[in-house]
């Protein structure tokens, strides 16, 4: 199944006015005050009451080629997504995150994020490797990642400190073949002495 076919399968629920629009500065108080919520604080190893200046830095230092994400409806942040490419003999690759407010999850956004950052990674960035971490508890992201193609590569234990208890993590990956316009050089051997 290609990226096509499984966005043709998202759900039907899709907020009205749902927007997808680069995240700015001025988002920071929202994106902060989301960051906040009970859900995000269990979904990310980030430590509570960091101060909104931290947020509002964090998106000022924001550069090209990482591209970060709102998704809004109205003027309401109601989630968020980055693509982090890597550098050097891992250019061919990115990180990603996601997150959606406590509020509107289950209601596609987060669905709608991963389709915007996979059509960048594979139709506009060239990348191979789209790699993530997730907490193992974290099931509703576990079937979005599955639905487009991530798989787990490797099991963390006790990766993050959560409430007084060491929790699992996944690492997860999805990789796509190399365009035609990709293929790497014929190898030509080296003599070693």
């Amino acid at each position: 199944m290609d990226q096509h076919d499984k966005t043709k399968s998202k759900p039907e629920s899709l907020p009205e006015g749902l927007t997808l629009r680069a995240l700015r500065v001025a988002d920071a108080e929202q994106f902060h005050a989301m960051l906040q919520l009970p859900a995000a604080m269990n979904g990310n190893p980030m430590v509570p009451f960091r101060r909104t200046a931290s947020t509002r830095e964090h998106l000022e230092k924001l550069e090209p080629p990482e591209i970060a994400i709102a998704a809004t409806v109205g003027d309401a942040l109601v989630g968020e997504a980055s693509l982090r490419p890597l550098k050097g003999r891992r250019a061919h690759a990115a990180s990603l995150g996601i997150g959606v407010h406590d509020a509107w999850q289950r209601r596609g956004i987060g669905h709608a994020l991963m389709a915007e950052l996979l059509d960048l990674a594979d139709n506009w960035l060239g990348l191979r490797r789209v790699e993530l971490h997730v907490h193992t508890d974290n099931h509703a992201a576990l079937a979005l990642y599955r639905k487009f193609g991530f798989e787990i590569e490797a099991h963390q234990r006790g990766a993050v400190l959560r409430r007084g208890v060491l929790i699992d993590c996944y690492f997860m990956a999805r990789l796509r073949e190399a365009a035609p316009w990709m293929s790497p050089p014929l190898a030509t051997p080296i003599a070693v002495e």
